[in-house]
């Protein structure tokens, strides 16, 4: 899907809520971020099948891994198991369930059986209608992308990483072929 512009004030909450990840030890959110202990399950199976089909949506499998290749549904399912609170739990899965009763509306199914192709349509329309406007929607897709773009995957196939970048190029050739930078402003 294509990246929105980020306007100053969503930026800051960005910075404000990278600023607050680095405070927490070091483990905190990968252990918060864990996949649900078995028998436990955080999410039922068709919410699970939504978040599914909204991640792939989001971030397909395409010459690299997607969100399903890298457990983002599991992660997901995880925070909100170990570490979201009451409201923010719920928010998200009323933002899912918008979607959802969004795409039986206008598509006659439910999102989780709309084709792949139809799926990618309906959410951008759907984006362009809610994003500005659904705190808890661009939540969600924030949540989706970033749990994606923070796995090892994500971090270092997707996207281009260097623990210590090289020398200084100012100026460097871009290709299609070239990936973008992975770091804290992922997003």
């Amino acid at each position: 899907m294509k990246m929105i512009e980020m306007d100053r004030r969503r930026m800051l909450e960005s910075v404000a809520a990278l600023i607050g990840a680095a405070a927490l030890p070091l483990d905190a959110m990968a252990a918060a971020a864990k996949a649900p202990a078995k028998g436990k399950p955080a999410l039922d199976a068709p919410t699970m099948a939504l978040v599914s089909a909204v991640a792939d949506t989001l971030v397909p499998r395409t010459d690299t891994p997607g969100a399903l290749q890298v457990g983002v549904p599991a992660r997901f399912a995880g925070l909100l198991q170990n570490w979201a609170n009451a409201e923010h739990k719920a928010q998200f899965l009323a933002a899912l369930a918008a979607i959802d009763t969004a795409a039986k509306t206008e598509a006659g199914k439910p999102f989780t059986l709309l084709p792949a192709s139809q799926r990618e349509a309906f959410l951008r329309t759907y984006d362009k209608a809610h994003l500005k406007v659904d705190a808890a929607y661009t939540k969600l897709k924030d949540l989706l992308v970033m749990l994606y773009y923070f796995s090892e995957p994500g971090a270092t196939v997707e996207l281009r990483y260097e623990h210590v970048p090289g020398a200084w190029e100012a100026s460097i050739p871009l290709t299609p072929q070239t990936r973008a930078w992975a770091g804290a402003n992922v997003g």
